[in-house]
Protein backbone atom coordinates (compact mmCIF):
# COMPACT_ATOMS: atom_id res chain seq x y z
CA UNK A 1 0.00 0.00 0.00
CA UNK A 2 1.02 3.77 -0.53
CA UNK A 3 0.62 5.60 2.41
CA UNK A 4 0.39 9.46 0.37
CA UNK A 5 -2.39 7.37 -1.64
CA UNK A 6 -4.01 6.13 1.22
CA UNK A 7 -4.04 9.62 3.10
CA UNK A 8 -4.89 11.22 0.09
CA UNK A 9 -7.95 8.98 -0.53
CA UNK A 10 -9.14 9.11 3.32
CA UNK A 11 -8.85 12.74 3.43
CA UNK A 12 -10.81 13.50 -0.24
CA UNK A 13 -13.44 10.76 1.23
CA UNK A 14 -13.81 12.12 4.22
CA UNK A 15 -14.63 15.79 2.05
CA UNK A 16 -17.02 14.39 -0.09
CA UNK A 17 -19.47 13.30 3.00
CA UNK A 18 -21.60 9.66 2.46
CA UNK A 19 -24.02 11.50 -0.26
CA UNK A 20 -20.81 11.65 -2.53
CA UNK A 21 -19.07 8.48 -1.70
CA UNK A 22 -20.15 6.61 -5.03
CA UNK A 23 -19.67 9.33 -7.54
CA UNK A 24 -16.08 9.89 -6.12
CA UNK A 25 -15.83 6.36 -6.84
CA UNK A 26 -17.38 6.80 -10.04
CA UNK A 27 -14.46 9.50 -11.12
CA UNK A 28 -11.62 7.34 -9.50
CA UNK A 29 -13.10 4.26 -12.35
CA UNK A 30 -13.56 7.27 -14.95
CA UNK A 31 -10.05 8.45 -14.30
CA UNK A 32 -8.51 4.88 -14.29
CA UNK A 33 -10.07 3.52 -17.27
CA UNK A 34 -8.74 7.17 -19.22
CA UNK A 35 -5.24 6.88 -18.08
CA UNK A 36 -4.71 2.99 -18.89
CA UNK A 37 -3.87 1.64 -22.59
CA UNK A 38 -5.07 -1.72 -20.97
CA UNK A 39 -5.96 -3.47 -17.82
CA UNK A 40 -8.19 -0.66 -16.86
CA UNK A 41 -10.38 -3.45 -14.90
CA UNK A 42 -7.72 -5.05 -13.37
CA UNK A 43 -6.19 -1.83 -11.75
CA UNK A 44 -9.30 -0.36 -10.39
CA UNK A 45 -9.85 -3.80 -8.50
CA UNK A 46 -6.65 -3.65 -6.87
CA UNK A 47 -7.64 -0.24 -5.70
CA UNK A 48 -9.88 -1.16 -4.16
CA UNK A 49 -8.83 -4.27 -3.15
CA UNK A 50 -6.34 -2.21 -0.91
CA UNK A 51 -7.97 1.45 -0.54
CA UNK A 52 -11.60 0.87 -0.12
CA UNK A 53 -12.15 -2.58 0.83
CA UNK A 54 -15.52 -3.37 0.35
CA UNK A 55 -17.46 -4.58 -2.60
CA UNK A 56 -18.07 -2.28 -5.34
CA UNK A 57 -19.75 -3.43 -8.38
CA UNK A 58 -18.30 -1.20 -11.24
CA UNK A 59 -21.48 -1.11 -13.43
CA UNK A 60 -23.29 0.85 -10.68
CA UNK A 61 -20.62 3.18 -10.05
CA UNK A 62 -20.87 3.92 -14.37
CA UNK A 63 -24.51 4.71 -14.01
CA UNK A 64 -23.63 7.36 -11.07
CA UNK A 65 -25.16 10.64 -13.16
CA UNK A 66 -24.10 14.63 -12.38
CA UNK A 67 -20.38 15.86 -11.09
CA UNK A 68 -18.99 15.38 -8.88
CA UNK A 69 -18.05 19.28 -6.62
CA UNK A 70 -14.72 18.63 -6.70
CA UNK A 71 -13.10 20.64 -3.76
CA UNK A 72 -9.22 20.82 -2.72
CA UNK A 73 -9.08 17.69 -1.45
CA UNK A 74 -10.17 15.87 -3.69
CA UNK A 75 -7.61 17.59 -6.55
CA UNK A 76 -4.99 16.92 -3.22
CA UNK A 77 -5.91 13.18 -4.29
CA UNK A 78 -6.16 12.78 -7.98
CA UNK A 79 -2.91 14.63 -7.92
CA UNK A 80 -1.43 12.01 -5.50
CA UNK A 81 -2.74 9.26 -7.26
CA UNK A 82 -1.27 10.63 -10.87
CA UNK A 83 2.00 11.04 -9.66
CA UNK A 84 1.99 6.92 -7.86
CA UNK A 85 0.91 5.76 -11.49
CA UNK A 86 3.67 7.94 -13.15
CA UNK A 87 6.39 6.64 -10.88
CA UNK A 88 5.48 3.29 -9.09
CA UNK A 89 8.19 0.92 -10.68
CA UNK A 90 5.29 -1.72 -9.97
CA UNK A 91 2.22 -0.05 -11.67
CA UNK A 92 3.82 2.80 -14.44
CA UNK A 93 3.41 0.01 -17.10
CA UNK A 94 0.66 0.34 -19.75
CA UNK A 95 -0.23 4.52 -18.48
CA UNK A 96 -0.83 7.35 -20.55
CA UNK A 97 1.59 9.44 -18.87
CA UNK A 98 0.38 12.78 -21.23
CA UNK A 99 -2.80 12.07 -19.89
CA UNK A 100 -2.14 12.25 -16.12
CA UNK A 101 -0.34 15.28 -16.76
CA UNK A 102 -3.10 16.83 -18.85
CA UNK A 103 -5.76 15.96 -16.24
CA UNK A 104 -3.95 17.15 -12.99
CA UNK A 105 -2.77 20.51 -15.21
CA UNK A 106 -6.78 21.08 -15.49
CA UNK A 107 -7.46 20.46 -12.58
CA UNK A 108 -5.13 22.72 -10.82
CA UNK A 109 -6.09 25.50 -13.16
CA UNK A 110 -10.06 25.23 -12.30
CA UNK A 111 -9.76 23.96 -8.65
CA UNK A 112 -10.67 25.68 -5.67
CA UNK A 113 -7.97 26.82 -3.14
CA UNK A 114 -9.96 26.05 -0.32
CA UNK A 115 -11.34 22.52 0.66
CA UNK A 116 -14.80 24.16 1.44
CA UNK A 117 -14.91 26.06 -2.12
CA UNK A 118 -16.74 23.24 -5.34
CA UNK A 119 -16.08 23.34 -8.31
CA UNK A 120 -17.19 20.42 -10.91
CA UNK A 121 -14.86 17.72 -11.21
CA UNK A 122 -15.04 15.98 -14.76
CA UNK A 123 -12.18 14.26 -16.13
CA UNK A 124 -13.64 14.60 -19.66
CA UNK A 125 -13.63 18.79 -19.64
CA UNK A 126 -13.38 20.36 -23.33
CA UNK A 127 -10.16 22.30 -21.68
CA UNK A 128 -8.76 19.10 -20.68
CA UNK A 129 -9.02 17.92 -24.38
CA UNK A 130 -7.51 20.74 -25.66
CA UNK A 131 -4.81 20.43 -23.20
CA UNK A 132 -4.05 17.82 -24.22
CA UNK A 133 -4.18 17.39 -28.27
CA UNK A 134 -1.74 20.60 -27.75
CA UNK A 135 0.63 18.27 -25.64
CA UNK A 136 0.72 15.55 -28.67
CA UNK A 137 1.30 18.83 -31.01
CA UNK A 138 3.93 19.95 -29.19
CA UNK A 139 5.34 16.10 -29.16
CA UNK A 140 5.08 15.43 -32.63
CA UNK A 141 6.62 18.60 -33.25
CA UNK A 142 9.68 18.45 -31.18
CA UNK A 143 10.19 14.73 -32.30
CA UNK A 144 10.24 15.99 -36.09
CA UNK A 145 12.83 18.68 -35.46
CA UNK A 146 14.79 15.96 -33.32
CA UNK A 147 14.59 14.30 -36.25
CA UNK A 148 15.98 16.52 -38.80
CA UNK A 149 18.55 17.81 -36.30
CA UNK A 150 20.01 13.98 -35.94
CA UNK A 151 23.68 14.03 -37.26
CA UNK A 152 25.44 11.11 -38.69
CA UNK A 153 27.02 8.74 -36.53
CA UNK A 154 30.92 9.75 -35.42
CA UNK A 155 33.41 6.48 -34.32
CA UNK A 156 34.74 6.23 -30.97
CA UNK A 157 38.18 8.03 -32.29
CA UNK A 158 36.55 10.51 -34.06
CA UNK A 159 34.74 11.91 -30.81
CA UNK A 160 37.74 11.40 -28.61
CA UNK A 161 39.64 13.60 -31.56
CA UNK A 162 37.33 16.06 -31.15
CA UNK A 163 37.29 16.09 -27.75
CA UNK A 164 41.23 16.83 -27.41
CA UNK A 165 40.92 19.43 -30.27
CA UNK A 166 39.19 21.82 -28.13
CA UNK A 167 41.36 24.96 -27.37
CA UNK A 168 42.35 23.90 -23.35
CA UNK A 169 40.83 22.23 -21.13
CA UNK A 170 44.00 19.86 -20.47
CA UNK A 171 42.58 18.47 -17.28
CA UNK A 172 39.47 17.86 -18.42
CA UNK A 173 40.74 15.71 -21.30
CA UNK A 174 42.51 13.75 -19.14
CA UNK A 175 39.78 12.85 -16.85
CA UNK A 176 37.52 12.26 -19.86
CA UNK A 177 40.83 9.80 -21.08
CA UNK A 178 40.79 7.93 -18.05
CA UNK A 179 36.95 7.18 -17.83
CA UNK A 180 37.03 6.03 -21.13
CA UNK A 181 39.85 3.79 -20.35
CA UNK A 182 38.19 2.74 -17.00
CA UNK A 183 34.88 1.60 -19.08
CA UNK A 184 36.92 -0.32 -21.96
CA UNK A 185 38.70 -2.18 -19.14
CA UNK A 186 35.63 -3.01 -17.36
CA UNK A 187 33.73 -4.63 -20.53
CA UNK A 188 37.40 -6.73 -21.08
CA UNK A 189 37.01 -8.14 -17.84
CA UNK A 190 33.32 -8.77 -18.55
CA UNK A 191 34.36 -10.50 -21.71
CA UNK A 192 37.13 -12.35 -19.99
CA UNK A 193 34.41 -13.73 -17.18
CA UNK A 194 36.05 -11.44 -14.24
CA UNK A 195 34.37 -9.64 -12.05
CA UNK A 196 34.94 -6.07 -11.92
CA UNK A 197 33.65 -3.28 -9.24
CA UNK A 198 30.62 -1.66 -11.04
CA UNK A 199 31.42 1.94 -12.18
CA UNK A 200 29.47 4.99 -11.04
CA UNK A 201 29.67 7.50 -14.23
CA UNK A 202 27.32 10.29 -12.90
CA UNK A 203 29.90 13.74 -12.84
CA UNK A 204 29.87 17.08 -11.56
CA UNK A 205 31.11 19.55 -13.74
CA UNK A 206 32.52 22.26 -11.71
CA UNK A 207 34.10 25.93 -12.49
CA UNK A 208 33.30 29.75 -14.28
CA UNK A 209 30.50 30.26 -17.04
CA UNK A 210 31.73 30.08 -20.77
CA UNK A 211 34.85 27.14 -20.18
CA UNK A 212 33.32 24.11 -22.70
CA UNK A 213 30.69 22.46 -20.06
CA UNK A 214 27.99 22.14 -21.98
CA UNK A 215 30.27 21.13 -25.33
CA UNK A 216 32.35 18.27 -23.40
CA UNK A 217 28.77 16.60 -22.00
CA UNK A 218 27.33 16.41 -25.46
CA UNK A 219 30.74 14.48 -26.63
CA UNK A 220 30.23 12.91 -23.44
CA UNK A 221 27.29 11.41 -24.35
CA UNK A 222 28.25 10.61 -27.90
CA UNK A 223 31.10 8.49 -26.50
CA UNK A 224 29.14 6.93 -23.99
CA UNK A 225 26.70 5.64 -26.49
CA UNK A 226 29.80 4.42 -28.79
CA UNK A 227 31.28 2.57 -26.03
CA UNK A 228 27.75 0.86 -25.09
CA UNK A 229 27.39 2.07 -22.00
CA UNK A 230 24.40 4.13 -23.32
CA UNK A 231 21.82 3.15 -26.20
CA UNK A 232 20.51 6.58 -27.52
CA UNK A 233 23.55 9.22 -26.69
CA UNK A 234 21.16 12.08 -26.29
CA UNK A 235 21.98 15.21 -24.27
CA UNK A 236 18.97 17.14 -22.30
CA UNK A 237 20.00 19.94 -21.10
CA UNK A 238 17.99 21.85 -18.24
CA UNK A 239 18.18 24.37 -15.47
CA UNK A 240 15.88 24.90 -12.18
CA UNK A 241 12.97 26.25 -13.89
CA UNK A 242 13.00 23.43 -16.30
CA UNK A 243 12.48 20.76 -12.95
CA UNK A 244 10.62 23.04 -10.61
CA UNK A 245 7.10 23.48 -10.91
CA UNK A 246 4.52 25.91 -9.21
CA UNK A 247 2.22 24.00 -7.46
CA UNK A 248 3.01 20.82 -5.37
CA UNK A 249 3.12 17.49 -7.16
CA UNK A 250 3.74 19.57 -10.30
CA UNK A 251 7.73 18.93 -9.73
CA UNK A 252 7.97 15.42 -10.14
CA UNK A 253 5.84 15.24 -12.94
CA UNK A 254 7.55 17.93 -14.75
CA UNK A 255 11.27 16.15 -13.79
CA UNK A 256 9.92 13.00 -14.40
CA UNK A 257 9.08 14.18 -18.07
CA UNK A 258 12.49 15.27 -18.57
CA UNK A 259 14.01 12.53 -17.10
CA UNK A 260 11.79 10.40 -19.60
CA UNK A 261 13.46 12.41 -22.17
CA UNK A 262 17.28 11.66 -21.24
CA UNK A 263 16.86 8.12 -20.95
CA UNK A 264 19.30 6.39 -22.59
CA UNK A 265 21.44 9.77 -22.40
CA UNK A 266 22.55 12.33 -20.66
CA UNK A 267 20.62 14.26 -18.07
CA UNK A 268 22.52 17.77 -17.97
CA UNK A 269 21.76 19.80 -15.10
CA UNK A 270 23.54 23.45 -15.30
CA UNK A 271 23.52 25.66 -12.02
CA UNK A 272 22.22 22.62 -10.27
CA UNK A 273 22.83 24.53 -6.84
CA UNK A 274 19.72 26.81 -8.16
CA UNK A 275 17.34 23.59 -6.97
CA UNK A 276 18.73 23.92 -3.58
CA UNK A 277 20.56 27.02 -2.82
CA UNK A 278 18.96 29.15 0.04
CA UNK A 279 15.90 27.76 -0.68
CA UNK A 280 13.21 27.06 2.40
CA UNK A 281 11.01 24.04 3.07
CA UNK A 282 8.25 25.33 1.03
CA UNK A 283 10.32 25.24 -1.84
CA UNK A 284 9.37 22.41 -4.72
CA UNK A 285 13.73 22.02 -5.57
CA UNK A 286 14.45 19.38 -3.47
CA UNK A 287 11.66 17.16 -5.05
CA UNK A 288 12.91 17.70 -7.82
CA UNK A 289 16.28 16.41 -6.60
CA UNK A 290 14.64 13.57 -4.86
CA UNK A 291 13.07 12.58 -8.34
CA UNK A 292 16.39 12.33 -10.04
CA UNK A 293 17.93 10.70 -7.63
CA UNK A 294 15.46 7.93 -7.48
CA UNK A 295 15.99 7.54 -11.58
CA UNK A 296 19.45 7.16 -11.31
CA UNK A 297 18.76 4.15 -8.97
CA UNK A 298 16.23 2.69 -10.99
CA UNK A 299 17.79 3.42 -13.98
CA UNK A 300 21.32 2.54 -13.22
CA UNK A 301 22.29 1.15 -16.69
CA UNK A 302 20.85 3.23 -19.48
CA UNK A 303 20.64 7.04 -17.34
CA UNK A 304 23.43 9.18 -16.50
CA UNK A 305 23.52 12.59 -14.62
CA UNK A 306 25.39 15.75 -14.96
CA UNK A 307 25.29 18.32 -12.25
CA UNK A 308 27.23 21.55 -13.69
CA UNK A 309 27.74 24.79 -12.00
CA UNK A 310 30.23 27.43 -10.48
CA UNK A 311 33.05 25.90 -7.94
CA UNK A 312 31.73 26.78 -4.61
CA UNK A 313 28.23 26.37 -5.20
CA UNK A 314 28.15 23.29 -6.08
CA UNK A 315 30.42 21.64 -3.22
CA UNK A 316 26.96 23.23 -1.43
CA UNK A 317 24.93 21.48 -3.09
CA UNK A 318 26.20 18.32 -3.40
CA UNK A 319 26.75 18.16 0.29
CA UNK A 320 23.14 19.36 1.23
CA UNK A 321 21.91 15.66 0.58
CA UNK A 322 23.68 12.25 1.50
CA UNK A 323 21.60 10.64 -1.98
CA UNK A 324 23.82 13.74 -3.92
CA UNK A 325 27.07 12.45 -2.01
CA UNK A 326 26.69 8.75 -2.41
CA UNK A 327 25.86 8.91 -6.01
CA UNK A 328 27.92 11.81 -7.40
CA UNK A 329 31.65 10.67 -6.36
CA UNK A 330 33.74 12.02 -9.85
CA UNK A 331 34.63 15.54 -10.19
CA UNK A 332 36.10 17.19 -13.39
CA UNK A 333 37.25 20.89 -12.97
CA UNK A 334 36.91 23.50 -16.05
CA UNK A 335 39.83 26.13 -15.61
CA UNK A 336 39.45 29.15 -16.67
CA UNK A 337 41.27 29.96 -20.41
CA UNK A 338 44.24 31.79 -20.64
CA UNK A 339 44.92 35.03 -22.00
CA UNK A 340 46.73 32.88 -25.09
CA UNK A 341 43.51 30.23 -25.30
CA UNK A 342 41.23 33.37 -25.51
CA UNK A 343 42.50 34.45 -28.40
CA UNK A 344 42.99 31.39 -30.19
CA UNK A 345 38.96 30.92 -29.48
CA UNK A 346 39.19 34.59 -30.68
CA UNK A 347 40.86 33.06 -34.17
CA UNK A 348 38.41 30.32 -34.28
CA UNK A 349 35.69 32.72 -34.55
CA UNK A 350 37.19 34.81 -37.26
CA UNK A 351 38.37 31.49 -39.42
CA UNK A 352 34.56 30.31 -38.64
CA UNK A 353 33.52 33.26 -40.60
CA UNK A 354 36.31 33.20 -43.24
CA UNK A 355 37.71 36.50 -41.73
CA UNK A 356 42.00 37.35 -41.41
CA UNK A 357 42.85 39.68 -38.90
CA UNK A 358 45.41 42.18 -40.15
CA UNK A 359 48.91 43.98 -38.96
CA UNK A 360 49.22 44.59 -35.22
CA UNK A 361 45.57 42.74 -34.51
CA UNK A 362 47.58 39.63 -32.55
CA UNK A 363 49.02 41.79 -30.13
CA UNK A 364 46.47 44.14 -29.60
CA UNK A 365 44.19 41.12 -28.87
CA UNK A 366 46.66 39.38 -26.39
CA UNK A 367 46.94 42.60 -25.03
CA UNK A 368 43.13 42.59 -24.16
CA UNK A 369 42.67 39.61 -23.22
CA UNK A 370 45.50 39.68 -20.54
CA UNK A 371 43.97 42.82 -19.42
CA UNK A 372 40.63 40.98 -19.10
CA UNK A 373 42.23 37.69 -17.51
CA UNK A 374 43.78 39.95 -14.35
CA UNK A 375 40.68 42.19 -13.92
CA UNK A 376 38.28 39.10 -13.75
CA UNK A 377 35.09 39.04 -11.50
CA UNK A 378 32.40 36.85 -10.42
CA UNK A 379 30.64 38.24 -14.29
CA UNK A 380 33.93 37.00 -16.29
CA UNK A 381 32.85 34.22 -18.65
CA UNK A 382 35.92 32.87 -20.29
CA UNK A 383 34.91 31.87 -23.66
CA UNK A 384 31.31 33.93 -23.94
CA UNK A 385 33.19 36.93 -22.79
CA UNK A 386 35.09 36.00 -26.18
CA UNK A 387 32.45 35.88 -28.31
CA UNK A 388 30.97 38.93 -26.62
CA UNK A 389 33.66 40.72 -28.16
CA UNK A 390 34.16 39.33 -31.64
CA UNK A 391 30.55 40.08 -32.05
CA UNK A 392 31.29 43.77 -31.80
CA UNK A 393 33.87 43.40 -34.05
CA UNK A 394 31.63 42.25 -36.30
CA UNK A 395 30.00 45.34 -35.68
CA UNK A 396 32.57 47.89 -35.87
CA UNK A 397 33.84 46.30 -39.08
CA UNK A 398 30.52 45.96 -40.85
CA UNK A 399 30.67 50.33 -39.70
CA UNK A 400 33.69 50.73 -41.33
CA UNK A 401 33.20 48.63 -44.68
CA UNK A 402 29.63 50.01 -45.39
CA UNK A 403 31.31 53.68 -45.99
CA UNK A 404 32.75 52.01 -49.24
CA UNK A 405 31.01 48.79 -50.19
CA UNK A 406 30.83 49.64 -54.12
CA UNK A 407 35.00 49.95 -54.51
CA UNK A 408 35.72 47.07 -52.32
CA UNK A 409 38.16 43.99 -53.05
CA UNK A 410 37.48 40.25 -51.68
CA UNK A 411 40.65 40.91 -49.46
CA UNK A 412 40.00 44.01 -48.33
CA UNK A 413 36.49 42.59 -47.57
CA UNK A 414 37.62 39.36 -45.74
CA UNK A 415 40.10 41.75 -43.02
CA UNK A 416 39.49 42.51 -39.83
CA UNK A 417 41.77 45.56 -39.17
CA UNK A 418 42.90 47.36 -35.75
CA UNK A 419 40.63 49.50 -35.94
CA UNK A 420 37.81 47.29 -35.51
CA UNK A 421 39.12 46.14 -32.43
CA UNK A 422 39.52 49.54 -30.43
CA UNK A 423 36.48 50.77 -31.38
CA UNK A 424 34.92 47.01 -30.44
CA UNK A 425 36.71 47.60 -26.69
CA UNK A 426 35.39 51.29 -26.23
CA UNK A 427 31.65 49.65 -27.28
CA UNK A 428 29.63 49.96 -24.54
CA UNK A 429 27.72 47.07 -23.56
CA UNK A 430 24.08 46.71 -24.75
CA UNK A 431 22.69 44.31 -22.21
CA UNK A 432 20.35 45.16 -19.39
Amino acid sequence: MDIDVKNAFTKALRSCGANDRELFLAEVYRFVKFISTKGAEDRFEEFCNIYVQDEIKRDDLLKQGGALSCNADVVSFFTVLGKYYLFSRFDRKDIEKDKITAFIANLHATAPQKSNEPVACNITTKKEKETEKKLTDTEQTTEVREEAEQEPEESLEELIEKLHSMIGLQGVKEEVDQIINLIKVKKKGEELGVNTAPLSLHLVFYGNPGTGKTTVARLLAKIYKALGVLSQGQLVEVDRGGLVGGYVGQTAIKTQEVIDKAMGGILFIDEAYALTHGKGESDFGQEAVDTVLKAMEDHRDDFIVIVAGYPDLMKEFIDSNPGLKSRFNQYINFEDYTPEQLCDIFKLQCSGQNLVLGEGCEEFLLEYFTDLYDRRDANYANGRDVRNYFEKVIRTRSNRLSVDLDSITADQFRMVVLEDLEKAKAMKNTNW
